[in-house]
């Protein structure tokens, strides 16, 4: 997921489960966890890069589906709400296409907890692109019981 507004840009990747399969507390979420990799380049040419354990695999697919949702113009805003508070994403029509707000804490940072935050237009081709990308993060990362 790239993010882009001017000379800003915030990258997320989703890279890994947390934990191994069959690893974790037997009926609870520990196997289910996905580490977000986040590469941050703020408007003063500054990048960070950090990742943390902080969405779920079905809050992925919710996601998904709350994008795909807005995207069809069913509902008129999508509104995470995750489990972790460590990232976050927003997103309302605009125009043509749709405002995009997203944040990220960089819990590993020198200077202590840090925040990515971008707020950006996605044009409807763009908006199709990310919700293609998460179907396939989705697929790659589905829910382990």
């Amino acid at each position: 997921m790239l993010f882009r507004d001017g000379d800003s840009s915030l990258e997320l990747q989703i890279t890994s489960y947390e934990l191994p399969a069959g690893e974790g507390r037997p009926g609870s979420d520990d196997q289910n966890w996905l580490v977000l990799r986040c590469t941050w380049l703020d408007g003063e040419g500054n990048l960070r890069k950090d990742s943390n354990s902080c969405l779920l695999t079905y809050e992925l697919q919710e996601l998904t589906g709350g994008l795909k949702v807005l995207n069809a113009g069913i509902k008129d805003a999508y509104h995470s709400d995750f489990a972790e508070p460590w990232f976050t994403l927003d997103a309302q029509p605009e125009g043509e296409g749709f405002q995009v707000d997203v944040s990220f804490v960089l819990p590993n940072t020198m200077d202590g907890d840090d925040t990515a935050e971008l707020s950006c237009l996605l044009s409807r081709d763009e908006m199709k692109d990310l919700i293609q990308e998460l179907d396939r993060a989705c697929a790659k990362f589905p829910e382990r019981t």
